[in-house]
């Protein structure tokens, strides 16, 4: 249960920052405006996600075949 709600504070975090990154964008001046809402207010749970190209994808296909 803890961890669901911690998910839902979270959630919620998330949702008031799409806004402020929204009336940012709108009412800011744009060169210097954050072009994404984490780069506006980097949040607990925000992690680098690293693309995979294809070459790892077709590794990682080959792993799985096996």
């Amino acid at each position: 249960m803890l961890n669901g709600h911690n998910e839902t504070k979270i959630d919620q975090y998330k949702l008031v920052r799409l806004l402020m990154f929204t009336m940012v964008r709108l009412m800011g001046d744009p060169k210097t405006a954050p072009k994404t809402p984490e780069q506006l207010w980097e949040l607990p749970g925000d992690e680098e996600v690293k693309k995979i190209d294809e070459e790892e994808y077709k590794e990682i296909f080959k792993r799985l075949a096996k």
